[in-house]
C-alpha cells in the first residue's frame, strides 16, 4: 500500500458547522472493554493489543475517534480505514443536511427543483442541474463554510431558470445571492483552494 497524501491522526482538525471530527484519548482497558459492548453507531479497528473506535452521532454531524495515546497512526491499513469511515460519515451527513438546506432555499426564493440527489460527482464538479430540473449535489460541499455551501446550492437552483452560464444566468444568481455572483465566485474559489486537496483526498 502506498503512503497517503495526508496522514489522519489526532492532529487532524475537521471542524465545520455541519460536521465535526473529535479525538478522545482513552485507557487501553476502556477501549478493549468497549469492544465487548453493543453500540449501533460504533465501528472498531483492531491493531494488535490496541484498538480504535469510531462513534458517530445519530445525525452524523459529529464523529468521535477513541484511541490510546500509544496508537501508531502510521499503519497504512488503519489510515485507509479512517479515511473511508470519515468519508462515509460525511456522505451520510450530506444526504441529510443538503436536501434539507436546498428545500429551505427553495421556500425562501419560491424556486423549486423536480428532485435533489446527493452523490459523488466527477472531480471539480460540486453540483449539476439537468434540463428537466433535477439537482445533484456533491457531498463535499457539506464541509464547506455555510455561505459557500449556500452559493453552490443556489448556483444549481439558478439553472432552473437559466440552463447556461451566460450573462442572464449570472444576473439571476446575483439576485438570489444578494450580491455580485461573479465576484463571490472568485472569493469563494480563493477561500477553498487552500484546503481543496485535503477535501478531495477525504472524499475519494
Amino acid at each position: 500500500m502506498k503512503q497517503p497524501q495526508f496522514w489522519i491522526n489526532p492532529n487532524t482538525r475537521l471542524r465545520f458547522p455541519q460536521f465535526c471530527l473529535e479525538w478522545q484519548s482513552c485507557d487501553k482497558s476502556d477501549l478493549l472493554a468497549f469492544c465487548k459492548m453493543d453500540h449501533p453507531r460504533r465501528r472498531t479497528y483492531m491493531a494488535g493489543t490496541t484498538c480504535v473506535h469510531l462513534i458517530h452521532s445519530e445525525d452524523y454531524s459529529r464523529l468521535f475517534v477513541l484511541y490510546h495515546e500509544s496508537q501508531k497512526f502510521e499503519n497504512l491499513r488503519l489510515q485507509k480505514w479512517l479515511r473511508e469511515n470519515i468519508r462515509d460519515t460525511i456522505m451520510a451527513r450530506a444526504s441529510i443536511s443538503l436536501p434539507k438546506r436546498l428545500h429551505e432555499l427553495e421556500n425562501r426564493h419560491q424556486l423549486y427543483a423536480q428532485s435533489v440527489t446527493v452523490k459523488k460527482l466527477r472531480i471539480g464538479v460540486l453540483g449539476q442541474c439537468t434540463f428537466d430540473n433535477h439537482i445533484r449535489l456533491s457531498p463535499l460541499i457539506v464541509i464547506f463554510p455555510p455561505a459557500l455551501m449556500d452559493e453552490t446550492i443556489l448556483h444549481e437552483m439558478a439553472h432552473i431558470k437559466h440552463h447556461h452560464h451566460r450573462k442572464s444566468f449570472w444576473n439571476y444568481l446575483s439576485i438570489l445571492l444578494g450580491s455580485d455572483a461573479r465576484e463571490k465566485k472568485i472569493l469563494y474559489d480563493l477561500a477553498i483552494s487552500k484546503y481543496w486537496e485535503l477535501y478531495t483526498f477525504l472524499m475519494k
